[in-house]
């Protein structure tokens, strides 16, 4: 039986210069990859998708076919786009995507005269509670 669709706030950067199918291509996984689409989740449709973004439907249309083939979700004829999830992959597709969500960070604390350690103290400072969970789990 299919869940129903949940909704997700993707928001489109138009500065960046990752295009916008990638930019939603990409919010999509994280929602799959973090657990809030779970299996069996029915997505937006195409159209409320678009219309909902403001972008051209056959972005969507793009989105979802590279979505299906990177085998994130499937269609059924009819009924629409439900989330799939290959749990012999997961893990490894988190770490990619962490990964290119850090060096995106990275990149653009760098472009503001940033050093690493400049970085890493920034978010200790930010995040301390993350800091000191850590911590505590070394002891």
């Amino acid at each position: 039986m299919e869940k129903q669709n949940k909704v997700l706030n993707i928001k489109i950067d138009t500065k960046t210069a990752l295009p916008t199918y990638e930019q939603i291509k990409q919010a999509l996984k994280f929602a799959i990859l973090s657990g809030r689409l779970e299996e069996g989740d029915q997505l937006t449709s195409l159209r409320e998708l678009a219309l909902k973004l403001k972008v051209n439907p056959n972005t969507i249309i793009k989105v979802y076919y590279q979505l299906e083939v990177e085998g994130y979700i499937y269609s059924r004829p009819g009924a629409g786009y439900f989330v799939k999830l290959d749990h012999q992959k997961i893990p490894k597709d988190k770490c990619t995507l962490f990964k290119d969500m850090t060096k995106e960070y990275v990149f653009k604390a760098h472009q503001l005269g940033y050093e690493i350690d400049e970085i890493h103290k920034q978010i200790s400072e930010a995040f301390p509670e993350i800091v000191t969970k850590k911590t505590n789990k070394d002891k």
